[in-house]
């Protein structure tokens, strides 16, 4: 089993002490918990795409080949990347380029988002978002793979013996994730492509997909395609104890879980919800109750390597990502959170 640190970027004040970084101090605090992940052993670092909002890591690429220059050895990816509202010429042309920086290290997740409102703000129509998706991912595998494509879609011009630069080091590609669980378009896109799956369980805990990863093993495994590969991610928080982690991590969860809810979605989601409809539901803010029931993992490192523990029993994962910064969490609190889950959490889940 691997794992795997991410950031999504979002930059909000601290809940506790009122501090609010600077776009300059978010980014370079990026990088060292890149290195700091791979200093720990993780096996990969993962960052999130959003755009015009206080989620602002707006370009996963230039941030990757930023921490490319400054690690040697972890895997670098992105969680996720928003495929079908970025052309997938220049997509397929700058992970390649983050492959080529990083010696054959790049991958990528890619999916839909749950931001409807970045398809119109960046020019395209989010009732296309399911051809789009399709369709991007089939030409970026195409890219990679072929030096001469010839390609002609729904969403953009057609393609006459285009070869793509640079070529990535990995052959045929760099891997390709497929975000989603909620529904089966996603997961048997996923099934048929040969692609891994990684589920969106930030919102709800891995067990609650356990049948949706059953569907995508058995329709992967009917391709042919061999071993399917699943993922799973949540928010973390390692402490020497409960009580430790709960107080200074239980008021920064519930604040950006607040702001998810009650701001993010609501804005993003306008343009295709009617008046009145309520957005998704997320993990309500309930420290005791997220994380006894819910996606959230935090507590001493004996009750965390045991939720993880069910969690990949439940869903037989083979990477689990930790959303380890959200909420402000100050840099000494996070690595401190971040070593305690390398040393006495993660062995235990490499053994199991």
């Amino acid at each position: 089993m691997e794992f795997g640190v991410i950031t999504l970027g979002d930059n909000r004040p601290d809940a506790m002490t009122g501090r609010l970084r600077s776009p300059v101090e978010h980014h370079r605090e990026a990088i060292e918990l890149a290195q700091k992940a791979e200093s720990l052993g993780f096996d990969s670092f993962h960052v999130g795409e959003h755009h015009g909002c206080d989620y602002i890591t707006s370009s996963p690429a230039v941030l990757l080949a930023a921490v490319a220059m400054k690690t040697e050895r972890i895997r670098l990816s992105t969680a996720t990347a928003l495929l079908p509202v970025r052309d997938p010429v220049l997509f397929a042309e700058d992970y390649a380029t983050v492959d080529v920086l990083s010696n054959g290290r790049a991958e990528v997740i890619v999916s839909r988002g749950i931001i409807a409102r970045s398809y119109g703000d960046l020019g395209f129509d989010y009732a296309d978002s399911r051809s789009l998706f399709k369709e991007n991912i089939e030409l970026v595998l195409r890219l990679w793979r072929e030096e001469n494509t010839d390609w002609q879609g729904q969403h953009r011009e057609p393609l006459k013996g285009f070869t793509a630069q640079p070529r990535p080091v990995q052959h045929p590609n760099p891997p390709l994730w497929v975000g989603g669980g909620f529904g089966e378009e996603s997961i048997l896109l996923a099934a048929e492509l040969g692609l891994p799956l990684m589920l969106p369980s930030v919102i709800q805990p891995p067990t609650a997909f356990a049948p949706m990863v059953e569907k995508y093993r058995e329709t992967f495994q009917d391709r042919g395609f061999g071993p399917p590969r699943v993922g799973a991610l949540s928010h973390a928080h390692v402490a020497k104890d409960l009580e430790t982690a709960a107080a200074r991590y239980a008021p920064r969860y519930c604040e950006y879980i607040n702001w998810v809810s009650q701001d993010l979605l609501p804005w993003g989601l306008a343009p295709v919800l009617p008046a009145g409809t309520p957005a998704p539901s997320l993990p309500v803010a309930d420290f005791d109750r997220s994380r006894t029931e819910g996606p959230l993992v935090v507590g001493g490192p004996q009750e965390v390597l045991d939720r993880l523990a069910g969690f990949k029993q439940s869903c037989g994962l083979d990477r689990y990502l930790f959303h380890v910064d959200s909420g402000a969490l100050p840099q000494d609190a996070l690595f401190d959170s971040l070593g305690l889950l390398a040393s006495e959490v993660l062995p235990g889940l490499r053994e199991a």
